[in-house]
This record gives structure tokens, sequence and C-alpha cells, in this order.
């Protein structure tokens, strides 16, 4: 059976179920930034952390949003808040394609994906963009005054409730717009990867992006507006395509417009801001990128490195079904079962508890004939302090204080959590203990499919240990680059290799030992005196000079 309607429809549905599995971890960090917002910092306190009226408003909210652990869907609750403490468009917009590009997490990544410098460009080209954007966005655009679809916009009171009475109305809240205008806005987001992948074939973009192909930058364009990415998917398909020579102009587009844009924010600016005025933004944003891509393209090109006829990096846009067969259902749950971890897990848990809650609150909302009492239950602003004090040692704390607590909190967490995430080089080579070893088992007992599956998972552990690496020591050797690439690079031929299916074991096996000795010369090069980045080293004869002598 092999009916392209329901193939595409089947592949089309698995990457939107995909999608929503990814952005849950970033959707939950949105929706209690977004009630952090609405409850302690309030309209006013908005403003001055996202720069208000003044010059400063598009670089600083710019900056904000690069500290932000947040996608191009967790922005939306972020955007909500943000249009109701009546923010410049501008603000909205550098925010919006801001925070969804790069977070601490990200970055340190791509500094193992490419050269420092290449990765910094790519953040200050992103700071020209949503400067730009949202300069001839806040002169020439004239955004029109609509009623949010659940957003109280005429109600500017905010609840004065402190202590456990405003925690339980943030939880509601969170709920609330779970199951209202987020909820929407992030299945709108979905629905375009699914489109996307309904459209693409099994493979289509394999051989679409290549260095010399003119087209690539536009090519690559036209698919990252309807998809979507997480900073850290962008980041690692920055990685992929640097590492096969494919066009870095169609990189820039990608990172910009693939992580920083989806159709659910287009469509609440639309909602909000009418049509013609998004469409007139949104035709800047794709003239002044694209223009950058180009002007980009030959410059960041990598030297030494052999351009690759074809990519995997974008096979995640495309529709995962070659053809339907009766082992389809099979690898839909193995396709699921890879993007279900612990962290998907917990969020998931979270978000079905949330929607139950948020689905019984807006019913009892409309029972009551007023769904904005509940959020707005207070008289006064929060900018406004209570009239009771306490007495002792007790001592009422103003909003604005708890909420930028919360704020600097939630951007000291992502700081540690690069420490989590970056374990130090011995964890890591434990972690690559296990993977090797099920790797090359699978390899040489002929079980292709459970190899490629951790083939991949290797090369991301590499990486880690080198940025954990540099995290706690402060640099990394030329040496330790240089075998952390041929590892890499060892890693990606075997990974073609077994594409082929060999039927030779002993051809497999040349595969393997080629790639343990590659990985054993990784390994020693995180042992002194390798290690060490104040010393020569001599490895066979060579002499590997230290930091201070390149």
């Amino acid at each position: 059976m092999n009916n392209p309607v329901l193939n595409a429809v089947f592949g089309g549905l698995l990457r939107m179920t995909e999608a929503l599995m990814a952005s849950a971890p970033t959707l939950l960090v949105g929706l209690a930034v977004a009630a952090i917002l609405r409850f302690y910092l309030g309209a006013n306190g908005t403003r001055r952390l996202f720069g208000g009226d003044s010059l400063r408003a598009l670089p600083q909210s710019w900056a904000v949003g690069m500290l932000l652990p947040v996608c191009s869907i967790g922005v939306l609750p972020i955007l909500i808040e943000m249009r109701r403490a009546k923010l410049k468009a501008g603000a909205l917009s550098a925010f919006a394609l801001a925070a969804p590009l790069f977070n601490p997490l990200s970055l340190l990544y791509g500094v193992t994906l490419s050269r420092p410098y290449v990765i910094l460009m790519f953040a200050v080209g992103s700071l020209l963009v949503v400067t730009l954007v949202g300069m001839f966005w806040d002169r020439y655009s004239a955004a029109r005054e609509r009623e949010d679809d659940s957003q109280a916009l005429a109600s500017e009171k905010d609840p004065t409730d402190i202590g456990v009475r405003r925690l339980f109305a943030v939880i509601g809240y969170m709920c609330r717009q779970l199951v209202g205008p987020v909820g929407v806005w992030t299945l709108v987001a979905a629905l375009g990867v699914g489109l996307l992948a309904c459209f693409l074939p099994w493979g289509a973009l394999q051989h679409s992006i290549n260095r010399d192909d003119w087209w690539a930058p536009a090519r690559m364009a036209g698919v990252a507006i309807p998809a979507y990415a997480t900073p850290m998917l962008a980041m690692s398909q920055l990685g992929m395509m640097f590492q096969h020579a494919n066009s870095p102009g169609a990189a820039f587009i990608l990172l910009v417009i693939g992580a920083g844009v989806n159709l659910g924010t287009i469509g609440w600016l639309a909602r909000h801001f009418g049509n013609r005025s998004v469409a007139v933004w949104f035709t800047c944003l794709m003239v002044i990128v694209v223009g950058i891509a180009y002007a980009l393209n030959r410059p960041l090109i990598p030297p030494g490195v052999t351009p690759s006829d074809h990519t995997h990096a974008f096979d995640i846009y495309t529709n995962p079904i070659h053809f339907l067969d009766s082992n389809v259902g099979a690898f839909a749950r193995e396709k699921l079962a890879e993007k279900f971890g612990p962290v998907e897990q917990i969020c998931l848990a979270i978000f079905a508890a949330m929607g139950l809650a948020g689905a019984a609150l807006r019913l009892l909302d409309r029972t009551k004939g007023d769904g904005t009492e509940s959020v707005s239950a207070g008289s006064e602003s929060v900018d406004t302090p209570p009239q009771s004090t306490m007495l002792g040692y007790d001592r009422i704390v103003s909003s604005q204080v708890v909420g930028g607590t919360m704020i600097i909190g939630l951007i000291v967490i992502s700081v540690v959590m690069c420490y989590s995430f970056y374990p130090a080089p011995e964890e890591c080579m434990e972690e690559i203990r296990l993977i090797r070893a099920e790797a090359m088992s699978a390899a040489l007992s002929g079980d292709t499919e459970h190899a490629k599956f951790w083939v991949p998972h290797w090369d991301q552990w590499s990486r880690r240990a080198e940025v954990g690496a540099f995290l706690r020591r402060g640099t990394i050797t030329p040496y330790q680059r240089m075998q952390g690439f041929l590892l890499r690079k060892k890693l990606d031929l075997f990974e073609h290799e077994l594409e082929h299916e060999h039927d030779d074991p002993f051809e497999i096996r040349g595969f393997v030992d080629d790639v343990m000795a590659t990985d054993t010369r990784w390994r020693t090069a995180y042992r002194e005196p390798y290690g060490s980045s104040d010393e020569e080293v001599v490895v066979n004869n060579v002499v590997i000079p230290s930091d201070q002598d390149l």
C-alpha cells in the first residue's frame, strides 16, 4: 500500500507530534515567564524590563531574549504580556526574533560546531536584523489595536494578592493560557511543520542546499518560514551544514527564520497588528535576512573542507515516511520514542494536568459570565503597594522585587543548566563508553539500524565533552579541537557506510577499527599532558604547540 495522500497525512501528523514534544520544555518556561510578568512585574515593570519607549528598547529586548531559554513557540505567551504592557511593535519583533535563536546552552554548543567568530558573526547579524526590522516597523507601520481573544486588554487591573494566593493565581493563569490563546497558536505553529512534511517527500532536501548552488539561500528561505526548530536543533543543523560544507547563507536563514519564526508567531502578530502591517514587516524581514545571507555566503565558507554532495541535516523537515507498509506503525512509535526523553515526559505530564485544570477553570469562568475576573482579582495595580502592613519579622516585599528576582533566577538557572547539560569530560567519556559499546557491537553483529541510532549520540556527547572542558578549564587546546574534529568526521563517514549495508563483515570490521583508533586518540587528548594548554606536547614526533604559541 503506497497511497501518496495517506503517506503525506501520516508523515505530517508524525512531524507535528514531534514538534509539540520538542517545544514542551521551552513552552513551559515561556508560560512561567509570562505569569511572572503579569503578576509580579506588572505593566510598568514589563515596560522597564524591555526598554519601554526609549531608543534602547530594541537592543534591550534582543538582550533579554538572548538570556531566556525559550523557542519560537515559547515566546508566544511572553509576547501576549508584552502586548498587554503596550510595548511597541518593534520591541515585540526584536524579542520574538532574538529569543529563539540564542541562549547560553545553544551558544556554548555552537562553539563546538564551527569557528567561534562565525557564531559571533551570526549573533551580531541577528542583532542587526532585529534592529533594522524593528526600527522600520516602529516608524512606517500603522499598528492597529485589536482586542485579544483571551486577554483583558480593556482591563488594566492586576491582582494585589500576595503569598500563596498569588501563587495560585499564577498557576491558574498558566492553565488558562495553555487551553486558550497560547495553546491555539502552538497548534498553528505545529501545523506549519505538518504542512511542510506533507509537501516535501522523504529526502527532498538532501541535495538542495549545496555550497555552490546559487539558489540554496533562497530555497532555504521558503523552507524555513513554516519550519519549527528549537535553538539546540538549529545549532546542530548549523554544525552539520559547516561539516558538510553546505551553503553558509542558507545556514544563516535557517537560524534566523527557521528557529526565530513560525506560522503561530506570524498569525498572532497579524491578529493584533493587522494583515497589511505584518505583511510589510515580514517582507522587510525576508529582504534583510536574505540579503545578509547572500553577503555572508562566500566569506564564511570553511577552508579545507571538501563539499559533500548531500546532507541529512534537513531530513527532519521532510516526510519521515518513505512509503506506507505494515511496519509504519512500529516505525512511528520508534521515531516518537527517540524524542520522548525524561524532560519531555515530565513536561507533557505537567501539561496534561494543566490542560485539565485550565479547561475546568475556563468552564467555571463561563458559568460566572466573566473570564477575566478570576485573573484580575484585585482593584489596584501591582505597582501600588497594599495598604496593610505586617508586624514582627514579616515584611511585604515589592512585587517588582519578587518578579525581578524570579527573572534573574531563571537566567541563573539557565547558566547552571549549562554545567549540568555539559558535564565534565570524564563523565562524558563514561557515557560514550556505553554508547560506543552499543554502536560497535551492533555494527559488528549486522544490526545497522541499532548502530545508526547510537552514532549521533556519540557525536553529541563528544561535543558536550568539549564544551564541558571549556566551562571548567577556560580553554580548549588546538590538539583537543583537532582530535574532536577528526572523531566526528570519522563518525559521519561511519554512519554513511552503515547506510550502504555492506555484506562483507571484514569491511565493517575495518571501519570499526578505524573509528575506535580515532576515539582512542580523542580520549587521550583530554588526559595530561595533552590536555595541558601551557606547554608543548610531542606526539608521534610532531610538536603540538601550546595555546600561547598560536
